[in-house]
């Protein structure tokens, strides 16, 4: 199922892991452990196909997760320290998307079964920002496994859970592993039930310190304590391990003999049932899939409405600004008015992406469209697709009112059209921008300073295409910049579809 050699992964000077190597068998249940720091985050982050090692070879299942990382990501579920779920939707609508996400047949008895087996079902209507940590890490749970993956990777599951629900995850855990399901987890308690019999791992400095049968708590908890001792003393000068090694009890002569006890014993035998069927999915469909993140975005804002009170607000006012600053009346605001509107819907339209894409980054949602088997082009569509539908949405109202105020015919077909196809441009390379800036630390800064230099040319032809047309000029006497407009678009949707895997990837 893994195949591993020789993973590096470095962040500028430091390396997270320092060339590990890793054989993993179907139906294999390996219990991964070692102090923060060690890497445990880092490699299962790697396996699940959301971080690129900076060397080494990977094979899981026998493919390559950068030349067949949909492939790969149908196999593996995922639970990260993040819920990877969204706050503004309720439970059922959750796991709803993602059975849309990974195309999974019969959805919603999946779903009723996952909800009923994590005690949620009562609650499966309430908004997930309701929830209580345990809820929540139950409701993830649910998400990881909702594909049946033949890969489970699990960072920490049992965090948050009380005896009761921990109990729940460990009868769910080993009923998947006695499916065939090969699961990795990461754990600080090594006396846990999970981990009884089970295959572990020891890593410590982004290395392999140990892969040893748990044969019994007490004795894997000496050795991996013992491991971790000496670690911690490798500093030391020669005299102080001199001094500890000829008292006859030091630390190396009891790693030695917890060693001889552990590696003599026998490793236990995996099952040799086949992976889950996670590999049985039907194949993606790229508009099926651009759709779901469309109506999930739709039914987020339906639920809080925060992105368009906020943008329609800062249009509404700035317009009004506007009005009263350059006595828009006549001649004057046939002339003027067509910069006021595409001010306020560049201003407006900045600020409904960058509050759009921070709502992925905040509990992880991107990250859960990045583990989806689905192409990258198509969460760039499906988000620029739901961005545009927010900007429409403000401008629906904020054409008329523009009309009102400055008594210019902005309703004319000619006008809307260009309105459209400005706002597409807009839309587009501003959901490419937004998705680098998110990951920033000044992200409500970064975005302006980033998208508005490279929309000028976009804002320019609009505007000269809305004055020309309300001046009663023809289509043939602005064809110039209805031509910029749509080889813009053209441009910007091409160069955008080709880099967005880049920017949302680690």
């Amino acid at each position: 199922m893994i195949e591993a050699q020789a993973l590096i992964k470095s962040f500028g000077l430091r390396k997270a892991l320092a060339g590990v190597d890793l054989h993993i068998i179907p139906g294999e249940f390996v219990v991964l452990v070692g102090p923060n720091g060690a890497g445990k985050t880092t490699l299962l982050r790697i396996l699940a196909t959301l971080s690129r090692p900076t060397s080494g070879t990977l094979r899981i299942a026998g493919l390559d997760p950068i030349q067949n990382g949909a492939a790969v990501r149908r196999q593996t579920g995922f639970l990260s320290h993040r819920s990877l779920l969204y706050d503004d939707l309720s439970a059922e609508q959750n796991l709803y998307f993602y059975a849309r996400m990974y195309g999974i047949p019969n959805a919603q008895s999946r779903i009723d079964s996952l909800l009923e087996h994590v005690n949620l079902s009562a609650r499966r209507h309430d908004l997930v920002r309701a929830y209580s940590r345990g809820m929540l890490q139950r409701l993830a749970v649910a998400r990881a496994v909702l594909h049946r993956p033949a890969l489970l990777l699990l960072d920490e599951p049992y965090t948050g859970l009380d005896p009761v629900a921990a109990d729940g995850l460990t009868t769910l855990l080993t009923d998947l592993s006695d499916e065939g399901c090969t699961l990795i987890l990461t754990t600080h308690n090594l006396e846990s039930t999970i981990t009884a019999g089970r295959r572990a791992i020891v890593l410590l400095q982004g290395r392999v310190a140990a892969d040893v049968p748990a044969v019994d708590a007490e004795t894997f908890s000496q050795l991996y304590r013992t491991l971790v001792e000496t670690e911690s003393q490798k500093p030391e000068d020669k005299s102080q391990k001199s001094q500890v090694r000829s008292h006859g009890s030091g630390v190396d002569k009891r790693e030695s003999s917890l060693r001889y006890q552990i590696l003599n014993a026998e490793h236990p035998k995996p099952r040799s049932k086949q992976p889950a069927s996670g590999n049985q999915l039907p194949a993606t469909d790229f508009f099926r899939q651009v759709w779901a993140i469309v109506s999930k975005d739709i039914a987020a804002e339906l639920h809080t409405r925060e992105i368009f009170n906020a943008m329609f607000v800062f249009a509404a006012l700035a317009m009004f600004i506007f009005s009263f600053a350059l006595d828009l009346r006549g001649a004057v605001a046939r002339a003027a008015a067509p910069g006021v509107l595409w001010s306020t819907i560049a201003f407006a339209g900045t600020l409904g992406l960058s509050r759009s894409m921070a709502r992925e980054q905040q509990t992880g949602g991107i990250e859960g469209l990045l583990l989806a088997p689905v192409e990258r082009s198509a969460i760039f569509f499906g988000k620029a697709l739901g961005n545009l539908v927010m900007m429409l949405a403000v401008e629906l109202v904020l054409i008329p009112l523009a009309t009102v105020m400055f008594d210019v015919p902005f309703s004319q077909s000619g006008v809307l059209l260009t309105v459209l196809l400005g706002t597409t441009g807009y839309a587009m390379v501003g959901t490419l921008l937004a998705a680098i800036a998110v990951n920033t630390r000044a992200r409500e800064v970064m975005l302006p300073i980033l998208l508005l230099p490279l929309v000028v040319p976009l804002l320019i032809a609009a505007v000269q295409t809305v004055s020309g047309l309300l001046d009663g000029a023809t289509w043939a006497e602005v064809n110039s910049w209805t031509q910029l407009l749509v080889v813009y678009n053209l441009v910007i949707t091409a160069i955008s579809m080709v880099t967005f895997g880049y920017a949302v990837e680690e």
